[in-house]
């Protein structure tokens, strides 16, 4: 069975780590096919989600989000992506 949305992206986040889950059924998919195209840094991505989701330093490889992308809204609060 394939995941959907509101489902674990792994499985259950240990004691002080944050869940990874879904927002839709697109993303599920998405993270499926990521998963078997690079592993190891799906892996990774899973990893720094759960233990340190807070937002990162800037590197050459990695930016902020823009525009519409950089704000999401959960549970009627808005986040940063």
């Amino acid at each position: 069975m394939t995941a959907g949305r509101g489902d674990r992206a792994a499985p259950p986040a240990a004691e002080g780590h944050g869940e990874v889950r879904f927002a839709d059924a697109a993303s599920a998919k998405g993270w499926e096919n990521l998963a078997r195209q690079a592993r190891e840094n799906t892996y990774r991505a899973w990893v720094t989600m759960r233990t340190a989701p807070g937002p990162t330093t800037e590197t050459p490889r990695h930016h902020r989000l823009k525009g519409s992308l950089a704000h999401g809204t959960h549970r009627g609060q808005t986040c940063e992506q």
